[in-house]
């Protein structure tokens, strides 16, 4: 029974410190999803402490510390919680007099329903709960000088699905992404005494799904809808307008619905290499560091894009009209169709990462681990969609805004920047076959304020964890391991240039002009492994 009550009694302590930690700060989701119950227990302080077979990711040169034949398989399941409150602002009211244009989304929250992932062969799913078996195997010569090893596991896979007509649904009534690592022979080889050194070569899935609802909520179309209201008025000739210029078959205002940019794309084949060494100068005392490149790689898959009816009707009877005819002969006037579809790319880049990292034996029962890490986000400056052809949406937005759109082309800004973070881990050992882990991951964002969006709404963050060690017999391991990551951002109204901005210039993308924005995200994480001989 003494496990058991010292079970207890390291949750309840683990659950104090969680009380009395202030939210510090998230490196989008960064190491969250590998699936190591050990890595998740300690908070990801395991570069110089690296665990079993998934040292193939955290440090492959820990793979010389197993021996002979041994395999891995583990279980991770999780929920991730996407909450965001919005309130129009006095900036809205001078952008737009919400008296005059009827803007459909009031004050009020916004959350997650469930999990939407890019899966391989099913592209973007909806799930009601992440699970994921994951697993891998390692074997060493017979003068244990070589070690070589395969895994399963899941770099990156996070998502989110919004319920119907979610006012967040602007920045996204669905997003998947997915970085999975399906092979990845790795090999380490022992030095000497000291000295480890180890490499993987990952080959990956990386795959991009979005279901977006777009709109506008700018000045220069405020001005159209004024126009269109006149033209239209009830005591104006309706018969000579629409002869000339008939913009009362539709509506394009401020706050009218444009579409549905639905887009699914992906690449099977995107390999990337880790690199990783370990330093034993004492019994009780190691040094580790592993650097991940990144995987550079252009995503190829489908799109469609369904107008709305207002959208659709507006250019339909423009594009009849007299005036409209002589427009159109001088600039790029939408057709007005209901939908176009085709194919699409994106130049996608999931960035590396570097980690270096201690452990130290500070008691015969305490061992505390502890790593520095950065993470060159500001790879993701910006990510372009090109199609095979010409869209009605495009091709008047390029007009507006040539810097970030082109007839085939739409740029979503994006301004992140590369971070460097830390985490603590410790380990207590109960007994030989019992050990207790606790750990806390300071994630400040990679996202400044003036690119932060309901899109990613990752702000800073810390992870924390905890878990257990209980070796079965002297061939196998089980480990239990319990996180939480908590992240929140609060964007007031005209601070963010990619949801809320007011300029007249920023069109691509602020949907939420002139609102303020609160964001948070909770996941809770529990993921198993089983580790042994064979």
């Amino acid at each position: 029974m003494r496990p058991v009550f010292a079970c207890i009694h390291f949750i309840l302590f683990a659950l104090l410190l969680l009380n009395g930690f202030n939210i510090a700060s998230a490196q989008l989701a960064q190491n969250l999803t590998v699936g190591n119950a050990k890595a998740l227990a300690l908070a990801n302080a395991v570069t110089a402490d690296p665990p079993g077979i998934d040292s193939i990711h955290y440090n492959p040169a820990g793979l010389g510390l197993l021996h002979d034949r041994q395999f891995q398989f583990k279980l991770i399941t999780g929920q991730f919680t996407i909450a965001g409150e919005l309130k129009r602002s006095d900036e809205l009211q001078q952008l737009l007099d919400t008296s005059i244009f009827d803007d459909p989304v009031t004050n009020g929250k916004s959350e997650t329903s469930s999990v939407s992932v890019m899966l391989p062969f099913m592209g973007l799913t909806e799930i009601p709960v992440l699970l994921a078996p994951l697993g891998g195997a390692s074997i060493s010569s017979p003068d244990q000088r070589y070690t070589f090893a395969n895994a399963v596991y899941s770099q990156m896979m996070v998502g989110y699905n919004r319920g119907e007509n979610d006012i967040a649904r602007y920045e996204g009534n669905q997003l998947g992404l997915t970085h999975l690592t399906y092979f990845s022979p790795s090999i380490a080889v022992r030095l000497n005494d000291q000295w480890l050194v180890g490499a993987t070569l990952a080959f990956n899935y990386t795959g991009v799904g979005i279901d977006l609802e777009m709109r506008v909520p700018n000045a220069i179309l405020g001005a159209v809808e004024s126009l269109s209201d006149i033209t239209c008025e009830d005591d104006n000739p309706i018969e000579l307008w629409q002869g000339l210029l008939d913009l009362c078959q539709g509506s394009l205002g401020p706050f009218s619905d444009i579409g549905n940019l639905y887009l699914e794309v992906e690449d099977h084949f995107n390999p990337s290499i880790n690199i990783g060494a370990l330093w034993q100068p004492k019994p009780w005392f190691s040094w580790g560091f592993v650097y991940q490149s990144e995987a550079k790689t252009q995503l190829k898959g489908d799109f469609s894009f369904d107008y709305s009816q207002d959208w659709f009707q507006f250019f339909r009877g423009l594009n009849i009209s007299a005036i409209g005819h002589l427009i159109a002969l001088g600039l790029p006037i939408p057709k007005g169709v209901p939908e176009e579809k085709g194919s699409a790319t994106l130049e996608f880049t999931v960035p590396a990462h570097f980690s270096t990292g201690i452990s130290a034996l500070l008691l015969p029962s305490l061992k505390m681990n502890m790593d520095v890490k950065w993470t060159d986000t500001a790879a993701w400056e910006e990510f372009k969609i090109e199609f095979d052809q010409s869209l009605d949406f495009l091709n008047i937005l390029s007009l507006l805004a040539p810097d970030t759109v082109s007839s085939q082309s739409l740029t979503f800004p994006r301004g992140y920047e590369s971070t460097w973070s830390w985490a603590l881990g410790l380990e207590y050992y109960y007994d030989s076959q019992l050990s207790f882990r606790l750990g806390y991951e300071d994630r400040p964002s990679s996202i400044p304020k003036q690119s932060s969006d309901l899109l990613a709404p990752f702000g800073d963050a810390f992870l924390i964890g905890t878990g257990l060690a209980y070796r079965l017999d002297k061939d196998s391991l089980l480990d239990l391991g319990i996180g939480m990551l908590k992240s929140t951002t609060s964007i007031p109204a005209n601070t963010s240039s990619n949801v809320n901005s007011t300029g007249i210039d920023n069109l691509i993308y602020n949907p939420y002009a002139g609102y303020h924005i609160k964001t948070s995200v909770t996941a809770y994480l529990l993921e198993l492994s089983y580790h042994s001989t064979f």
